[in-house]
């Protein structure tokens, strides 16, 4: 039976918050052609100027006192600051409004969704955020009698993405491991030895994911209980559950189902990579996601097309509750 009034409640990290949706794709700077900006190079930092440079570029010193002039350079090196300059302009502008509450309510996902079935939404997914920060915000409220009745009473219906295993929930913060730790790094930095610690000594994916299974359909048996309609998804990793989850979206994870209906050459390809989500090209469905404009190429969030595309994969399991 049908009611009227439901809340949407949306829980996950990035992509689910919105993340780099306010990215203006109509100017989007293109990874392998660049842009000509008509302006003089960034003002990079020495770190950032020795990470593009290559053994046709002066010294940092002598970058930073000829940058103004245009003829100190060869012209192709010209024309490369100015692309990487544009990089670097559009990270700054986007880094003003890439967690823009306004923006991010808007354009994401769950805000066309909301929009078109006419659901309140109620967001608990952050940038960053890890599975247990997640599910931790479901403990708060279910263990709650009071919190517990208030969430009831809005009729929800609850759309949930599962994001990277490589994230823990420590002292109420999520903290995510980008890479894969082989080796000891001679590092002092208290931050970075425990990161190594944890990979190397307690890490295991497929352990995690086995775990998420479990907690997964332990929610579905709560949510179950109190009648609540839930939907699971992979954000942009397909996970291979011991068991596939109830209630899951079928045929991969968003990034994957992205660019499959795209029909680009990554089409139907699950690849091996493990996207981390932390503002890099990391795998080559983001590479091709970032040609495609579906990813912008600074965060490589979805943009306003992509959160499009997402809501037209997600539709067809809210449309009943319209």
């Amino acid at each position: 039976m049908k009611e009227d009034n439901f809340t949407l409640v949306t829980l996950g990290c990035s992509w689910t918050r919105g993340v780099g949706v306010g990215y203006d794709e109509t100017k989007m700077w293109d990874p392998e052609h660049g842009l000509d900006t008509g302006k003089i190079p960034y003002n990079f930092t020495q770190q950032q100027y020795d990470n593009i440079k290559g053994t046709d570029y002066p010294d940092y010193n002598s970058f930073i006192k000829n940058r103004n002039n245009k003829h100190f350079f060869k012209n192709f090196l010209w024309k490369e600051l100015l692309d990487y300059s544009k990089y670097e302009y559009d990270r700054k502008i986007h880094e003003k409004i890439a967690w823009n509450d306004s923006i991010n309510d808007e354009y994401s996902f769950r805000g066309i969704l909301s929009k078109y079935l006419k659901f309140k939404n109620i967001n608990f997914s952050m940038g960053g955020s890890s599975n247990e920060a997640q599910f931790n915000e479901m403990y708060k409220i279910f263990g709650n009698p009071k919190k517990r009745a208030q969430f009831l009473k809005g009729n929800p219906i609850v759309l949930w993405g599962i994001t990277s295993t490589a994230r823990i929930f420590r002292n109420n913060k999520s903290i995510m491991f980008n890479d894969y730790v082989d080796n000891f790094s001679k590092s002092t930095d208290d931050k970075d030895l425990y990161n190594e610690l944890y990979l190397k000594l307690y890490y295991d994916h497929q352990r995690c994911v086995s775990t998420l299974s479990d907690k997964i359909e332990l929610w579905n048996i709560i949510f179950e209980h109190y009648n609540i309609p839930i939907i699971w998804f992979d954000t942009f990793n397909t996970h291979k559950y011991p068991n596939l989850p109830r209630n899951f979206v079928q045929g991969g994870d968003l990034l994957t189902q992205m660019v499959n209906v795209n029909k680009s050459k990554m089409s139907k390809i699950f690849t091996k990579v493990y996207h981390r989500s932390a503002w890099r090209v990391d795998d080559p469905r983001v590479k091709e996601g970032v040609k495609l404009k579906l990813l912008n190429p600074i965060s490589c969030h979805p943009t306003k097309t992509g959160h499009e595309l997402i809501s037209e994969i997600l539709l067809p399991y809210l449309e009943y509750y319209k």
